[in-house]
């Protein structure tokens, strides 16, 4: 019932991850007197008709993207008002994005209070990044969009005003590459940046004019505080979103297609470990993880620790039968209603760093 309804939805679930990527989801949250509500966008005539220019403008620079266009924008239209930014972001609690941007007014302190929101938020199962003006968030859910004498086709623009722009720009990003060096081509003029290095190690998306054209400098996101055995792959924007989708499909797909379905026997759980297998061949086929890095199996390790825990195996005697077991034995071993999963693998990355060297005879 379940099991083989799980492992042709695990595959098709690999095709969603390598679609969204590819077309990702922008929400914006904007201040109108009127259209207020949830509003769907997947082009320029979806823009409510009596939204405020400044906000139909925001809302356009969202739809430009990058290579490909965002899937679709979704805008929710609040009040002014002191709860404005928690209003807002409550309202896009109804839909699944990629990328999220204030009000092109967001002041700094709603800047810090919306960052704070998407850090809590990703507590839980969301995948959202709030692309967001100055604002040093050390967080892989925020991406710190920083510059400073924008120009847009000789007119000035803020760096919140742009934060539609970039958060479209990276939702077209395809899964096969990075937004690394993307072209800003309506984008006149900026202020140079002293040192683009250290703004980049310091967390900084920030914009930069090689002499022939504005682009984004290396697509980073706000985090620069690693613990240990956080992966480094958190500080970039690319493999940030790809982790991202393939955690929330992979559980919401076993929540939907496994759970409660079936018996929590050791037969169960290999289908459950080849269902995982192909999901993860899948991703590799789509280039989303590295050739050869997925892997799925039983986590022996925390088997081990729930199972010595007293106040699930009481009789001492228990305990130290289990203690002594194999690996192989204790993924054998009856765990009630919990099944413990170690799923790994690489995500690829793009091509970035270029070393070339010129040999002349």
């Amino acid at each position: 019932m379940g099991l083989p309804e799980l492992t042709f939805s695990l595959r098709a679930a690999a095709d969603t991850v390598a679609d969204r990527i590819s077309r990702g989801v922008v929400a914006l949250i904007l201040r109108d007197a009127k259209a207020q509500g949830l509003h769907e966008i997947h082009r320029e005539s979806d823009i409510p008709a009596d939204l405020g220019e400044d906000n139909a403008a925001y809302i356009r620079r969202a739809l430009l993207g990058y290579i490909n266009k965002p899937e679709t924008v979704y805008a929710a239209v609040v009040a002014a008002g002191e709860d404005s930014i928690a209003n807002g972001f409550a309202a896009l609690g109804a839909v699944s994005y990629d990328y999220l941007a204030g009000p092109p007014d967001l002041t700094p302190e709603e800047a810090t209070a919306l960052a704070a929101l998407i850090k809590e938020a990703r507590k839980l199962r969301y995948v959202g990044k709030a692309v967001l003006p100055n604002t040093a968030g050390d967080n892989e859910g925020v991406i710190n969009l920083s510059a400073s004498g924008i120009k847009v086709l000789g007119t000035d623009m803020t760096v919140a005003q742009m934060c539609s722009r970039v958060a479209g720009l990276l939702a077209g990003t395809p899964a096969s590459g990075s937004a690394t060096y993307a072209p800003l081509g309506e984008v006149t003029a900026v202020d140079a940046v002293a040192d683009p290095d250290a703004e980049i190690d310091a967390g900084k998306l920030i914009l930069v004019n090689d002499g022939r054209q504005i682009k984004l400098g290396r697509a980073v996101t706000s985090k620069v505080t690693f613990a240990d055995g956080e992966p480094k792959a958190l500080g970039k924007i690319k493999l940030v979103a790809a982790l991202d989708l393939i955690r929330y499909h992979a559980i919401s797909t076993v929540e939907d297609h496994y759970l409660g379905k079936c018996a929590n026997s050791y037969d169960n759980k290999c289908i459950l470990l080849s269902a995982f297998a192909e999901f993860l061949d899948e991703l590799e086929a789509n280039d989303i993880l590295v050739r050869d890095s997925g892997h799925a199996e039983l986590d022996a390790e925390a088997i081990r620790e729930y199972l010595l825990d007293p106040t699930v195996t009481p009789d001492a005697d228990e305990r130290k039968r289990i203690s002594a077991l194999s690996d192989d034995a204790l993924r054998r071993e009856d765990t009630g209603s919990h099944v413990f999963l170690l799923i790994t693998g690489r995500v690829l990355d793009a091509m970035e760093d270029f070393h070339i060297v010129l040999e002349a005879e």
